[in-house]
């Protein structure tokens, strides 16, 4: 079955993807955001760190959803003066993030790299389950 999204969004407004759950999902999912993030002139850095916790995120729903094959994975994406707000929803039933097992070599970093990057993340583990992360467009100096 071929990719596909369904973007609802015009110019300046907030960003919705419903993406096909399959293989292909975290790549329409990187365009769309970056090209999001390139419309508010977000820094060059920020932009890559956006796109780059988009596409682990997408990526472990399409894994790791509990929910129908055919269920679709919802991004939504919004550019604020203060910060980038990145949800990704899917129909699994939900999840407790845990510590990520440092004697594990193969995956587990997804999650771990939302929590080391983001300003604030969290999960909604009420079906549907939902995973978001915020950036900050300007890091707080420490104090």
């Amino acid at each position: 079955m071929p990719a596909s999204s369904d973007r609802h969004r015009e110019g300046g407004a907030p960003l919705r993807l419903s993406l096909q759950r399959n293989v292909q999902a975290p790549g329409i999912a990187r365009g769309a955001v970056a090209e999001l993030c390139e419309e508010h002139g977000l820094e060059p850095s920020l932009r890559q760190t956006v796109v780059l916790l988009v596409s682990e995120v997408v990526s472990n729903a399409v894994r790791h959803s509990s929910g129908p094959d055919d269920a679709p994975v919802v991004l939504s994406a919004a550019v604020t003066e203060e910060a980038v707000r990145v949800t990704v929803t899917d129909a699994g039933e939900g999840f407790t993030p845990t510590e990520r097992d440092p004697e594990r070599v193969e995956g587990g970093y997804g999650l771990y790299l939302v929590d080391k990057a983001a300003s604030r993340w969290g999960v909604d583990a009420t079906p549907p389950t939902s995973v978001w992360f915020e950036l900050d467009r300007v890091r707080q100096q420490p104090g």
